[in-house]
């Protein structure tokens, strides 16, 4: 098989993945979620104004990160020296503070009615408050270009095959935008990434398609992720839902 009709996928092939969609994913219930209208409380005279992207870091610098709430629905979280994009949803707690869950529902930070944030991490599960140090562009997929996206799917064959133990190959749509190609990108890395963390998997074969809802399923030896362009990083499955569907194990808050 060449290797354009290895990163590309046969009619048999789509349509196999949309059967398995149509059964449903936990990726997708957080999807769902994420697209519901959050309802904010208006009271006259008054503006309600969404936040940027901020650059936040614990007093002594041991953790650093990137939040981005420039979206309507669902904020981004990036820490420093960690390629993965964390998607949370808002919720209201307790004395007017917002706080914000990954899809697992592990709170991951505590924005407090005065305007404070805290963090909370796997070293640290009572949270840290943390302070702001200046303004950053908002988080988004980076454009690939075609030539680039076989050469970085083709590594991360190679990563997810010694992380199996046997070979596993990756088939993504042939023909995008480089900004899709990007988040396309994004989701295979969560794949090996997911796969990684994934004790004992039989996964050979991983089918990316594009959709319009984020997906992920497990069929024989055959991991099928759907990815949706339009709603950036909340619309590809993290590391974990990739682990926890690989795994059979159930959504929860991390171990």
């Amino acid at each position: 098989m060449s290797q354009s009709r290895g990163m590309s996928l046969t009619a048999r092939g789509a349509a196999a993945v949309a059967a398995a969609f149509a059964l449903g994913a936990p990726a997708a219930a957080f999807a769902q979620q994420q697209q519901q209208p959050q309802a904010q409380p208006q009271m006259p005279g008054l503006v309600t104004v969404t936040m940027g992207a901020r650059r936040y870091s614990t007093p002594d610098g041991g953790v650093r990160f990137v939040f981005d709430r420039t979206g309507a629905r669902a904020a981004l979280l990036r820490f420093e020296g960690d390629d993965e994009v964390h998607v949370l949803l808002p919720e209201m707690a307790a004395r007017g503070d917002e706080i914000y869950r990954s899809e697992d529902g592990a709170i991951a930070l505590r924005v407090t009615s005065q305007g404070g944030v805290i963090v909370y991490t796997r070293a640290n599960r009572t949270g840290a408050p943390v302070s702001e140090l200046a303004s950053a562009p908002p988080i988004t997929p980076q454009a690939v270009a075609a030539a680039q996206l076989q050469e970085r799917v083709r590594l991360l064959q190679i990563r997810a095959a010694r992380a199996v133990g046997a070979p596993v190959q990756f088939a993504v749509p042939a023909q995008m935008s480089a900004p899709v190609a990007g988040l396309v990108v994004d989701a295979a890395e969560r794949v090996a990434e997911g796969l990684t963390a994934a004790p004992i998997t039989n996964v050979r074969r991983v089918i990316i398609t594009l959709g319009r809802q984020p997906a992920a399923a497990l069929r024989g030896d055959t991991l099928l992720v759907q990815v949706a362009p339009e709603m950036g990083y909340a619309g590809r499955p993290s590391s974990n839902a990739i682990r926890n569907v690989v795994t059979g194990a159930v959504q929860g808050p991390e171990d």
